[in-house]
This record gives structure tokens, C-alpha cells and sequence, in this order.
């Protein structure tokens, strides 16, 4: 047990009071080190005056305070704006050395042993004033003010560099305020530890009365921070709970199993079932009295209870009695389904209302047989003396088994019933049913065909619609009845703006006008259908080309009845087989001029070559073939480095001349390229981009001519 948990932490001021003295102690020795470090510092740069005279007043404030104020915390609240000073002379000392801040970090840590978070906030307000004012002198401009010996320092740079000092101390001051947190706890619970001393012989002569069995052992608690005592007292509390409970459940498990043989044993007999029940539940209770009232129903259909068993004094009682649904407290407990128990019985009770003899009982107690919400009957009993919590509880759980169990015999009753008049039933219907079977089987057999139908069509319908096909119905003469979301999405149009309206608001005015739309519409009022192209306007003005049917619906006797279209749209198609047909026509014209082209080049002797973009040779021309002295297939698949000098090919010029081919641009000019026989051939020419339909590089194509000697020297 952990006294902390359980009583509110007192404070102790002893213990803080040896926690400050040796706090003290080593701040004297901290002091005394930021002292002679602030006259080392001074060497570097000649601030001896700086050093002794702020160490100085640093040293004369805390210990001043402390002199004069021996007993006040205020000396130790001095000391956290000390170290603070003694961080800020360092930083000044050192022009602004940025290792110096960490003095800060240091100081923070020192103050962590008196354990008071608290003085934390004042190095904190030091800090964020010191830093802000300073920083902001040396950046304005302000000669002999070290900060930092950054040249600038903007604003995101500080708040960041401010968030991490404050997270440090922050940290400090919750790891303070956790030590003088256990420090509390722990000297509470020395001094609690100390008083439950006293009572420590009392609490374990009592553990071992409990220990022995004696429940009933007289205990008090003489003090209330006794949480031992308290807990004994709970413990045995609740172990006589435990025991009583643990009784408690063992008689109702008993009971309940004892219950359960009965039933098993008698399943198929009511009125011994009745009698065994009765006599066991009556006896295991000690009860004088007990009866059972079974739910029956006379030649009418009225419900009513019958008494099934009676038993009193230890011996069985042959009664015959009724009682009606809601008379008296049996009948009452039967429509409200509720345990009624009594235990202020009047004198007259068993002469008005009971049947369990003349004996007048103490308590009474009227418990339904209730299962699945069903009432199947009540049970009765009489003692002399109060039932208990538990004898009631065994009540409840053994009416439950009862009322399942009769509720089982009553269902297995019926069913007999049931099968037995559907027997008969069954005798009187197979005359029918033969019959009825050569009817039936006709009715099936068509309703089957119209089922099919039906559904073929259903199917159909719903094939159209989740086909994307766009579908419309028309009356003979042109006027709109439905259609469906494909069609409205194709045209433009709500079902709302069509309904009702003529097929000519899909096509051309002037096209309706015609003989040829008036014609068309003639043939398909006498049902003649009209497959085909056609060229429609939607609702926006736009033309559609759609590829459909107008199709004829007939009644049962063929004749037209309605006009169905079923079409898709291909508007996209028709232009683009248009723009092919353009494409095609152009390319085949640009193909013969091209082919012209490369037969003219190679009738002229131009030698031609063709790359892909990392310069593996593709294809090249006799020409070309000739002048490097190679054949075709020696040279196919190969790189272009096979026609250049070896050293050539390392260097950063031949490197980049294929980058700026792959990059599309064009390399025009005079190159010396190798033969087959490793003679030096001098080329002029340009290395051209094939581009794609994209204008993305896809090849490149060389064409060349060999510089002749004469040239040469006219060159040279």
C-alpha cells in the first residue's frame, strides 16, 4: 500500500530545509567558479573591469540577500538572475562568443538542485530580456555591444534560437519540479510509514483472527489514517460477503440441478411432473405451504389457471380449484408477470384467496413461470418465516427451468395435435390435389411462358439502358412518349422538355420541311422500320451523326402500336474517319514527294546515314557505304564511335555533340571521320533530327559529302 495514494501530500518543510542547506553549499562552490572564470575570461581581451566589478555586485546581491533575509526564499530567486548576469558577462567578455550562450544551460542546470521549478522564470525573463535587448542594440549598429558574432541575425533565426533555450529550461524546471514532487511523497510517506507503526500490532493480532476463520471478529479503528486497519475491515467485509454470496449460489446450483433430474424424469407427464415439482421446491425452501397453477382453456377458449399440485406440512394435498386470469394475487402475478411476495399476510388471506388450507403463513410469495415472454403458469408458496434474498433469487432461476420445460411439453403437445389434424387434412386434399394437378400444370406451363417473356423482355430493356444505347419511343405520328438517360445526355435534354413534343425538334428546320422527312415518317406509321445514318441537332444547336433503327412495336395482333429508336452516337467517328481520309490523302502525298526526295539524294551521290538518339547506326545508303568502305550488316547495330579516332570518342566535344543531338539540335559542318581502312576521310554535311508527329527527336539523320583533295587545299 502506498500511503501517498491515499492520503493528501502534507508538506514537510525539514525536508526541503536539508535539500536547500546542501543546495547552498554547492552554490557557494558554483559561485565561486563563475568568479574566477569571469578573471580568466578577461586575458583574451582586457576586460578585467568587467569581470571584477559585475562578479563583484553579482556576488554582493545573493549574499546580501541571504545575510539580510536569512529565512525568505528570495535570496535563491536572486540567484537565478546571478547566474544569468555572471552568462551575460561571459557573452560580453567574449565578444560574443556563441559557445558562451551555453553558460545560460549551465546556470539552469545549478538551479535544479533546490528542486523549485519556480525558479526557473526569472533566468527565463533574464534570458529573453538580455537577448532581445542586446541582439537588438548590436544589429541596429551600436558599437562595443556583443551579442553575437554573427554578422546578422534575422528574425526566424532568433525565435528559433529563443524556442530552444526556453524548451532547456522548461525542461529544468519540470525536471525540478519532479524531484521536489518525489522529495514531498517521499517524506509523506516516511511520516505516514511512522504512524501505522503504532497500529501495527493491533492490525495483525486481527489478520490472524480472519486468518483462523473468525469472521465475526470485533475490530475499530482507532485512528483515521489507519489505512491498514481500514483495509483489514474492508477485507473482511467483504470475504463474509464472499461466503454468504458463495452459499448463496451453491443453494441455488443445487436447488436448480435437483430441479432439473424432476424435469428430465417427468418431461411426458404433467401431473407427476406437477406433484414432484411441488413437493421438491416446497421442502428445499422450507416451506410449509407451496402450490402450482398450470395455464389451461376451457370448451370456450377462455384462458384460466388450474391447480395442477398442492403441498403442505410434508405431505402431498389432493386439490382441484380455478382461478381466473387477473382474480385475486395469483391471477394478478399471472398478467403482470411479476414476483409478488407478501410479508404482512392478513388472518383471512388463505380462506379468500388460496388454496393451501387454513393455516394462516407469515410470508407468501407468487412467482410466474415465465419463459420467452410467456406465462405457462404460477407457482405458490407459504412459510412461516421471511424468504431470503437468496431462497427468492432460487425462485427466479427454477421457475425459468420450469416454464422452459413446460413451455417444451406444451409445444411438443401441439405439434402432436397439429400432425394429427394435418393428417386428416391431408386425406381430404389429395382427392383435390389430383384434380387441381392437370389445371395446374396447364396454368404453370403458360404462366411459365409469360414469366419467361416477361422477363426476356425486362432483360432486354434493361440490356438497351445499361448498354449505353441510346433509346426513344414515338407514337405512329411522330409524337415523343419516353426515353431513356443515355438519349437525354446524348441530345441535351430533360425528359420534361421532350415529352409530348414531335421527332422534328431533333432535325433541321428546313429538313423537316421536306417530302423526304414527311415520306419518312409515312413508311414508319405503316410499320415499315427505317435502319440507317442519320444527322440530328441537339439542343444546344450542335449537329450529332447517330447509326440506329427506328424500330416498330407491335400489339398481340401485329398491328403498330408504337415506334422505338435505338441508336448510338457517332458524331466522334464520322469527323474522324473525315480528318483520316485528309491525313491519309496527305501523307501519301508527302510520302511519294519524300521518296522522290531520298531517290533524287541517292541519284546524286549524297551519302546518307541514320542514327538512333544514342548513336547506334540504323540504316545507311550505297553512297555512304562506299565512301567509309563498309557493307551494310558491318556496320548495323554498331555505334557511331567506330568512324571517329578511338582518343576522339573520350573526350567532352564528342561527348556533347551527341547531348545537342538528342536535345534536337542540329550539327551542321565539316568532320574528319576513319575508314574501314583507317584512312582519315574528310565529310562535310549535318547531322539532321527526324522528329515525331510530337516534335520529340526520334532518329537522326546524316547526309554528307566527301571533301575532295582539290577542296581540301582550297580550304587549307
Amino acid at each position: 500500500m502506498n500511503p501517498s495514494e491515499k492520503t493528501p501530500v502534507k508538506f514537510t518543510p525539514q525536508a526541503f530545509a536539508d535539500i536547500n542547506a546542501k543546495s547552498d553549499v554547492k552554490i557557494n562552490i558554483a559561485l565561486s567558479v563563475y568568479f574566477v572564470v569571469g578573471i580568466v575570461l578577461a586575458f583574451f581581451y582586457d576586460t578585467y573591469l568587467i569581470a571584477i566589478g559585475v562578479g563583484t555586485l553579482c556576488l554582493a546581491s545573493y549574499y546580501g540577500t541571504k545575510l539580510l533575509l536569512p529565512h525568505s526564499p528570495l535570496y535563491r530567486y536572486v540567484l537565478a538572475v546571478v547566474v544569468g548576469v555572471f552568462s551575460a558577462q561571459y557573452i560580453y567578455q567574449m565578444h560574443g562568443m556563441f559557445e558562451m550562450h551555453f553558460m545560460f544551460f549551465v546556470g539552469s542546470a545549478l538551479l535544479i538542485t533546490y528542486q523549485n521549478w519556480r525558479l526557473q522564470i526569472p533566468l527565463l525573463v533574464f534570458i529573453v530580456l538580455h537577448h532581445g535587448i542586446f541582439a537588438y542594440l548590436q544589429f541596429t549598429g551600436m558599437k562595443d555591444v556583443y551579442f553575437t558574432q554573427l554578422e546578422f541575425m534575422d528574425l526566424e533565426t532568433f525565435l528559433f534560437h529563443a524556442t530552444i533555450a526556453t524548451l532547456i529550461l522548461y525542461i529544468n524546471a519540470l525536471w525540478g519540479y519532479s524531484l521536489g514532487k518525489r522529495t514531498r511523497n517521499t517524506a509523506a510517506v516516511a511520516e505516514q510509514l511512522g504512524d501505522q507503526l503504532k497500529h501495527i500490532g493491533r492490525n495483525i493480532a486481527f489478520a490472524d483472527e480472519i486468518s483462523k476463520g473468525n469472521l465475526n471478529t470485533q475490530y475499530v479503528v482507532t485512528e483515521n489514517d489507519d489505512e491498514l486497519g481500514k483495509s483489514l475491515l474492508k477485507m473482511q467485509h467483504n470475504i463474509v460477503q464472499a461466503t454468504e454470496r458463495e452459499r448463496a449460489d451453491k443453494y441455488i446450483t443445487q436447488g436448480v440441478a435437483s430441479i432439473g433430474e424432476i424435469l428430465r424424469r417427468h418431461a411426458d407427464n404433467v401431473e407427476i411432473l406437477s406433484n414432484e415439482l411441488i413437493s421438491d421446491l416446497t421442502r428445499y425452501t422450507q416451506s410449509n405451504q407451496g402450490c402450482m397453477f398450470l395455464r389451461e382453456e376451457d370448451e370456450n377458449g377462455e384462458p384460466y389457471l388450474k391447480i395442477t399440485a398442492a403441498y403442505a406440512y410434508d405431505r402431498r394435498k389432493f386439490m382441484e380449484g380455478r382461478v381466473e386470469i387477473g382474480d385475486s394475487l395469483v391471477g394478478q402475478c399471472f398478467l403482470e408477470k411479476q414476483i409478488i411476495m407478501l410479508t404482512q399476510v392478513p388472518k383471512d388471506y388463505v380462506k379468500i384467496t388460496s388454496g393451501l388450507g387454513l393455516a394462516t403463513p407469515s410470508c407468501v410469495i407468487i412467482i410466474p413461470l415465465l419463459a420467452n415472454e410467456e406465462v405457462t403458469g404460477v407457482l405458490e408458496f407459504a412459510s412461516f418465516t421471511n424468504y431470503t434474498e437468496g431462497q427468492v433469487e432460487f425462485f427466479k432461476k427454477a421457475s425459468e427451468a420450469i416454464a422452459i420445460s413446460l413451455l417444451s411439453v406444451k409445444t411438443t403437445e401441439r405439434i402432436k395435435s397439429l400432425l394429427t389434424d394435418s393428417q386428416q387434412r391431408e386425406e381430404e386434399m389429395r382427392a383435390q390435389e389430383e384434380e387441381m394437378r392437370q389445371n395446374m400444370e396447364e396454368l404453370s406451363a403458360t404462366q411459365e411462358e409469360m414469366r419467361r417473356n416477361s422477363i426476356e423482355m425486362e432483360s432486354r430493356v434493361d440490356a438497351i439502358n445499361n448498354s449505353g444505347i441510346a433509346a426513344i419511343e414515338f407514337e405512329l405520328d411522330g409524337t415523343i412518349l419516353t426515353a431513356n438517360n443515355t438519349f437525354l445526355k446524348l441530345m441535351g435534354y430533360t425528359l420534361e422538355e421532350i415529352q409530348g413534343k414531335h421527332h422534328r425538334i431533333f432535325v433541321d428546320k428546313e429538313y423537316a420541311q421536306t417530302t423526304e422527312y414527311r415520306k419518312f415518317w409515312e413508311l414508319l406509321g405503316a410499320g415499315i422500320p427505317q435502319p440507317g445514318e442519320y444527322e440530328r441537332v441537339k439542343k444546344n444547336g450542335a449537329k450529332i451523326y447517330i447509326n440506329g433503327s427506328y424500330s416498330i412495336i407491335t400489339d398481340q395482333n401485329g398491328n403498330a402500336t408504337k415506334i422505338l429508336k435505338l441508336a448510338t452516337d457517332i458524331t466522334e467517328a464520322k469527323v474522324q474517319m473525315q480528318m483520316v481520309s485528309q491525313q491519309e490523302e496527305e501523307m501519301r502525298r508527302r510520302a511519294t514527294e519524300l521518296e522522290n526526295r531520298i531517290q533524287a539524294i541517292a541519284d546524286c551521290g549524297i551519302a546518307s546515314i541514320e542514327f538512333a538518339l544514342d548513336g547506334t547506326i540504323i540504316d545507311a545508303n550505297v553512297p555512304f557505304l562506299e565512301m567509309m568502305g563498309y557493307a551494310l550488316h558491318e556496320i548495323q547495330g554498331k555505334h557511331h564511335r567506330i568512324f571517329v579516332k578511338p582518343e576522339y570518342t573520350m573526350t567532352d566535344a564528342y561527348r556533347k555533340f551527341w547531348n545537342d543531338l538528342r536535345q534536337g539540335i542540329a550539327q551542321p559542318g565539316e568532320y574528319e571521320r576513319v575508314s574501314k581502312k583507317g584512312e582519315e576521310v574528310l565529310l562535310r554535311g549535318s547531322y539532321s533530327v527526324i522528329r515525331d508527329h510530337k516534335q520529340n527527336p526520334l532518329r537522326i539523320l546524316k547526309m554528307a559529302t566527301m571533301v575532295t583533295n582539290k577542296e581540301v587545299g582550297s580550304y587549307q
